[in-house]
């Protein structure tokens, strides 16, 4: 199945008043494992990722898990932790374009420089940057300065080598009260040189950080996004989504519509912040039979309306709801690559 097919599928779904199904993409965390303590990095339960380990599957293993869902959907998003402590990462990614998958690596990028191939093993590369002042994003990661110097360079050697590579380059930022007055460089970087550009708030658990919600600088910060959103491409994120966010409005949540698997290959349901984990991808063959052993134990999804209010859960859940809006993304994706073709 395809992410098109899907969409459609779901849309049905929707129109009679049910959750979707379909999977639009695929999130696979291939491992919990990190270098850097990033102050914003929480796995819905109030803790960073690594402080959450869990057995990884090995190489053989990961790649009967990607056929076993690829005939579900064809996008896999791949994250952590941080993918890249994962030195079989391009071994995966491989199988994953063999299989037919387009695939999207979230990643700081330390060290990118000397794996040049992930770069053209992934179709999107999705840059985790919360600020280009290094001294402010060593307090942001928790490491010293010239740790972040290096995830500066790994932006600008992906910004070198996507062109090169046809690889579509997103910066990814995260808005914190300790960088609000620094978001504005990220995405100005973004647009001059025809890169994605998408922001989240910070979440403490499931919720928006208390600080972002009465934060008149957060807001103004949003607005500018949105101004950017409509005078030009490049900024991701249908309209309800970046103005869900400068509100923390509610809105219906879809988690089937990106089913997320933990390192060990076990699928949450419904959703990673869920913590249930008991179903094993491998084990039922596919992700059919596993999603449906997973409806057997646990039944109706809840209805969540007020948290989760980042990019992965809401914007995916409202490109879904927003057909129309869903169209211009496309394009919006389109017209990035044809900018970074013409800037080769």
């Amino acid at each position: 199945m395809g992410f098109v097919s899907n969409y459609v599928r779901n849309l049905g779904s929707i129109a009679l008043g049910r959750q979707p199904t379909r999977p639009l993409l695929f999130s696979y965390y291939v491992t919990h494992r990190c270098d850097l303590a990033c102050r914003y990095c929480c796995d819905g339960d109030g803790k960073r990722f690594k402080e959450d380990p869990i057995a990884e599957l090995a190489t053989a293993e990961a790649r009967r898990l990607l056929d076993a869902l690829r005939p579900s959907a064809d996008t896999l998003d791949i994250t952590g932790g941080e993918p890249m402590v994962r030195d079989d990462l391009e071994a995966i990614l491989a199988h994953a374009r063999a299989l037919g998958f387009r695939t999207v690596l979230n990643t700081k990028g330390l060290g990118l420089e000397a794996r040049g191939d992930i770069v053209r093993l992934a179709d999107v590369l999705v840059l985790s940057i919360d600020t280009l002042d290094p001294t402010a994003l060593a307090t942001l990661i928790g490491r010293p300065e010239a740790v972040a110097q290096r995830v500066l360079a790994a932006l600008d050697f992906a910004m070198a080598r996507c062109p090169e590579a046809g690889t579509q380059l997103v910066l990814s930022t995260v808005a914190t009260p300790a960088n609000l007055d620094h978001v504005a460089g990220v995405l100005e970087l973004a647009m001059a040189r025809g890169l994605g550009f998408h922001l989240s708030p910070e979440i403490v658990g499931t919720r928006p950080n208390p600080e972002l919600r009465d934060s008149s600088r957060y807001r103004q910060l949003v607005d500018a996004v949105i101004a950017h959103k409509r005078r030009r491409g490049g900024v991701l994120g249908v309209m309800a989504y970046l103005e869900g966010i400068r509100d923390f409005g509610a809105f219906r949540c879809h988690p089937l519509i990106m089913p997320v698997v933990r390192p060990d290959g076990r699928m949450y349901y419904p959703c990673l912040e869920s913590k249930q984990a008991e179903i094993d991808v491998l084990e039922h063959g596919s992700y059919r039979d596993a999603l449906a052993a997973a409806q057997r134990r646990f039944g109706r999804l809840p209805e969540c309306r007020d948290c989760c209010h980042i990019f992965c859960h809401m914007a995916l859940s409202l490109l879904q709801r927003h057909p129309i809006a869903a169209l211009g993304e496309l394009r919006h994706l389109r017209d990035g690559r044809t900018r970074e073709a013409r800037g080769r």
